[in-house]
């Protein structure tokens, strides 16, 4: 197993630690206004789809520009975008981490890649479903627009990209575990980079990258306003018994 795929996991693990200077989130205005704010709205709902029809309609003249077997440069890169992106690395891991924070009774560890840990199997397991209700082949078909619904055959599983969706799950769920927006910059950076990835290695087109980003960040909220509304209910219940 070469060391480089390891290492940009192993870096974003890094980062994510920094996160375990804050405390457990409070039950305070801020968790009751980011437990009742809807998951995605509507302005978001509309770019994501727009922007995955616009990557429709390039993806053919993408690829062609995108991959180049003979490209080192950007071998190493997609090298670095695939271990990020990998569930392989990223599961174990994170399970492995998140026993350690229990084990020791650290909230903060456990907290943290529990609910990277979470994030990532939601956008896992969405894609999987979408990919086999879907159908759509890779690039190497050569055609853009071949899609065989309720496929489970590999090469009719391109959309939306699997590693795009974990990472940008993970950027997401790390990055609202971290004030500051240099940690934001490097997280979504290293998922941009998976996304890259994909494409240069001729494994999805634009549009499955682009498509699996909006599902991956999706899945992320998805699970931190699930833990935000759990974290009022039982602060709620607190209050009451208290009262």
């Amino acid at each position: 197993m070469p060391r480089i795929r390891l290492t940009p996991f192993i870096v974003g693990l890094l980062l994510a630690a920094r996160s375990l200077e804050a405390q457990e989130p409070k039950f305070d205005s801020a968790t009751v206004a980011r437990a009742n704010k809807p998951i995605l709205r509507a302005g978001e709902l509309i770019g994501v789809l727009a922007t995955t029809g616009l990557a429709l309609a390039l993806d053919q003249t993408l690829r062609n520009k995108i991959h180049d077997p003979t490209d080192r440069f950007g071998r190493g890169v997609s090298d670095v975008g695939n271990a990020f992106g990998n569930g392989l690395y990223v599961y174990p891991s994170l399970l492995g981490l998140a026993i350690i924070g229990k084990v020791a009774g650290s909230r903060d560890l456990y907290g943290v890649t529990s609910r990277a840990l979470k994030s990532g199997l939601l956008a896992g397991a969405s894609a999987i479903i979408l990919k086999t209700i879907i159908g759509r082949e890779r690039p190497g078909a050569a055609n853009a627009f071949r899609f065989h619904p309720f496929s489970t055959t590999d090469q009719n599983n391109s959309f939306p990209s699997g590693h795009t969706t974990l990472a940008f799950a993970l950027a997401t769920s790390f990055a609202r575990e971290i004030k500051g927006s240099w940690d934001d910059v490097a997280f979504y950076s290293l998922a941009t980079v998976t996304a890259y990835a994909r494409m240069h290695d001729d494994r999805h087109w634009m549009s499955d990258v682009v498509f699996g980003a909006g599902v991956g960040i999706l899945s992320a909220r998805f699970i931190h306003r699930r833990e935000a509304k759990l974290l009022l209910g039982k602060n709620v219940v607190g209050a009451s018994l208290t009262f």
